[in-house]
C-alpha cells in the first residue's frame, strides 16, 4: 500500500472537499465509491457550482451560468451511472445560426448536403473548404482529448501541427480553410468563449480546439443540452456521491486551510467550525484557494504563478424569459419553433467585427458592438418554462471585469444589458417588447454567485501559458492539499477531468486516469 492510501484512514474523514462544483463533487464521487469518508462543504444552499438550474423566476428553470454540454467526460458519465440518476444530454441541431443585417443568414448543421446549400449561397468554394475545417478542427479536438487524460499533459505529447495551430490565431484557423466573412466568424466564435483575446490574437487557435475536444454525444467536438438544464448533471453527480456515502454540508464558508508544518490538516469555517481531514481537495480557482492559506503557508513557487496567472473575466450572462420566440428577420416566425430556434444564434458577422468588439473593450470599458452567443432550450425541453414561453441565454463579449472607464456599478450593468438586447434585436425586432424578465450576471456579479475570481468562467485564460502542463496540477506544494477545480489541468469547461485526476492522485498518486 502506498504512502498516499495510508493516509486516507478511516479516523473521522479521509478527506475534505472545499466546494461542491461539478469537479468538485466528481472528486467526491469517486473518493467514496472507493471507500473513503469525504465531507464536502459548499458556501452556498444549493449544489453544483457554475453548473446549476435554478428557479430565478416562479415557473422558469434556468442554467444560470454554464449553460451546454460537450467535454463531460464519458468515462465520468458510465462508472458513476449518471443516466441512471438523471442525467441526458441530446444533441444540439443545427449546430448554428447567425443572422446578418442584410437579411441574409446561414445556418450549420449535422446535415451535410444542407450545409453545402446554405454556405454555397455565399460561395461554392467554401463547401469543400468547411468539410475540410470540421476534419482539421474535429482532429485538433481529438488530440486534445487523448491529451486530457493525462493527469499533467505535456506539449511533446502534442503533434508539430497541432501545437503550431494551438500556437496561432483563430482567425488564422478558420481563413485557411474558408473565405465567406460570416462563416469564418461562426466558426471563430470556439475560439473567443470566455477568452479575454480577439480572433487574431495568439493562442486563440486553443481556444477553439479546446471546444472541440468534447465527447460526452458520442461525436468529436458536438454540442448539446442537458435535459432539465446543467443543474441535472450536477444533481447526478451529487448523488452517486451520496449513495456512495459522502456527506454534505451547504450555507459552510471556509474561510481557511489549515497547515502545519507543510501539510494541510483542515478546514475553518466562517463560524469557527474547525474540520480535520488527511487531504484537503480544493474545487477553488488557485487563487481563492490560495488565499485561504496563511501567506507564509503559500510556497515561493506558487506565489510566482498566481502573480503570472491570467484570469480576468470578460463574460457576461444574460438570461430572459420571454413571451413569445425571437422572431428573427432572415427567418420570420414567432408562433412554432423553427429550426434555427434551436440552434446557436450568433451576433458574429465577421471576423473584423469580432476584433473590434475586443478591441473597444480595452480602450473604452466595453463593447460597443458585442460579440453574441444566444440559446434557447425550451423549444426542446418546454419544461424549463411556463407553457407557450421561452428562456433565453445570452453569452456575451467583451464586458471585462476591469473596466478602463471604472469600476461596475447598476447603471453599467443596466446599460450593458440594453445594449445586448438593443444588438439582438437588430436581427429580431420583437424581442423588446417580448422580455418579461431578465437577469444580469456581469463578472463581479459571476465572482460573488459562484466564486469565480475576477468572474472567469475557466478559472484563468486557455492561452499558451496555461494549458496543458502548464495549468495547475492537481497535487500542490503544499503537502495533502490538492486541486480540483478548472484552474487545475486540463482546465475550464464542464468535463469533471480535474476531479477526476483529483482523486486519482489523493488515492494513489496516479499519472492517467486509467491508474487505480
Amino acid at each position: 500500500m502506498s504512502d498516499a492510501r495510508r493516509l486516507l484512514r478511516a479516523d473521522g474523514y479521509d478527506a475534505i472537499v472545499v466546494g461542491a462544483g461539478h469537479n468538485g463533487l466528481v472528486a467526491a464521487a469517486y473518493l467514496a465509491r472507493a471507500g473513503r469518508s469525504v465531507l464536502v462543504l459548499e458556501r452556498r444552499d444549493v449544489l453544483g457550482g457554475a453548473a446549476v438550474s435554478e428557479a430565478v423566476w416562479p415557473g422558469w428553470t434556468v442554467s444560470t451560468a454554464s449553460y451546454v454540454c460537450s467535454l463531460l467526460h464519458p468515462r465520468i458519465v458510465s462508472e458513476l451511472r449518471l443516466a441512471s440518476y438523471g442525467y441526458e444530454a441530446y444533441r444540439k441541431d443545427p449546430a448554428s445560426f447567425t443572422p446578418l443585417p442584410d437579411g441574409r443568414s446561414l445556418v450549420l448543421s449535422r446535415d451535410a448536403a444542407e450545409n453545402a446549400r446554405e454556405i454555397g449561397a455565399f460561395s461554392r468554394r467554401d463547401v469543400a473548404g468547411f468539410a475540410a475545417f470540421e476534419r482539421e478542427a474535429e482532429r485538433l479536438g481529438s488530440v486534445l482529448f487523448e491529451a486530457f487524460e493525462a493527469a499533467a499533459p505535456d506539449t511533446p505529447r502534442i503533434d508539430d501541427a497541432a501545437r503550431a495551430a494551438f500556437d496561432g490565431s483563430a482567425a488564422a484557423l478558420v481563413e485557411r480553410y474558408v473565405e465567406t466573412p460570416v462563416l469564418q466568424a461562426t466558426l471563430a466564435t470556439d475560439g473567443l468563449i470566455g477568452t479575454y483575446a480577439g480572433p487574431r490574437d495568439a493562442g486563440t487557435g486553443y481556444v477553439l480546439a479546446h471546444h472541440y475536444a468534447g465527447r460526452a454525444l458520442g461525436v468529436q467536438g458536438a454540442w448539446g443540452f442537458v435535459r432539465g438544464g446543467m443543474g441535472s448533471i450536477s444533481r447526478a453527480l451529487a448523488l452517486a456521491a451520496r449513495i456512495a456515502g459522502c456527506s454534505f454540508q451547504t450555507s459552510a464558508t471556509v474561510t481557511r486551510i489549515l497547515v502545519r508544518d507543510g501539510r494541510a490538516y483542515g478546514v475553518a469555517l466562517d463560524d469557527g467550525t474547525e474540520f480535520e481531514a488527511p487531504l484537503v481537495i480544493s474545487n477553488a480557482d488557485p487563487h481563492t484557494t490560495f488565499s485561504l492559506l496563511a501567506t507564509s503557508d503559500v510556497p515561493a513557487g506558487t506565489r510566482a504563478k498566481l502573480a503570472g496567472w491570467k484570469s480576468d473575466g470578460c463574460s457576461l450572462k444574460l438570461n430572459l424569459a420571454l413571451g413569445e420566440l425571437p422572431d428573427f428577420e432572415a427567418r420570420p416566425g414567432r408562433d412554432t419553433a423553427a429550426p434555427h430556434h434551436r440552434a446557436t444564434v450568433h451576433v458574429a458577422p465577421s471576423l473584423d467585427y469580432l476584433q473590434t468588439a475586443h478591441d473597444d473593450a480595452r480602450t473604452l470599458g466595453a463593447s460597443r458592438a458585442p460579440m453574441l452567443e444566444c440559446f434557447m432550450q425550451t423549444p426542446t425541453d418546454p419544461s424549463l418554462a411556463p407553457p407557450g414561453k421561452h428562456l433565453l441565454s445570452i453569452f456575451a463579449q467583451y464586458f471585462p471585469y476591469e473596466r478602463a472607464d471604472g469600476a461596475w456599478n447598476d447603471r453599467k450593468r443596466e446599460d450593458a444589458a440594453n445594449l445586448i438586447v438593443a444588438t439582438l434585436a437588430r436581427y429580431a425586432p420583437n424581442l423588446p417588447n417580448a422580455i418579461e424578465a431578465r437577469q444580469i450576471l456581469a463578472p463581479p456579479d459571476l465572482e460573488e454567485r459562484f466564486g469565480l475570481y475576477r468572474g472567469h468562467i475557466f478559472h484563468g485564460e486557455l492561452l499558451p501559458g496555461q494549458i496543458l502542463g502548464d495549468r495547475f496540477p492537481a497535487r500542490t506544494e503544499i503537502d495533502g492539499l490538492l486541486l480540483c477545480g478548472s484552474g487545475a489541468s486540463p482546465g475550464g469547461c464542464v468535463s469533471g477531468l480535474p476531479g477526476l485526476h483529483a482523486a486519482n492522485a489523493a488515492m494513489a498518486g496516479a499519472a492517467t486516469i486509467g491508474s487505480n
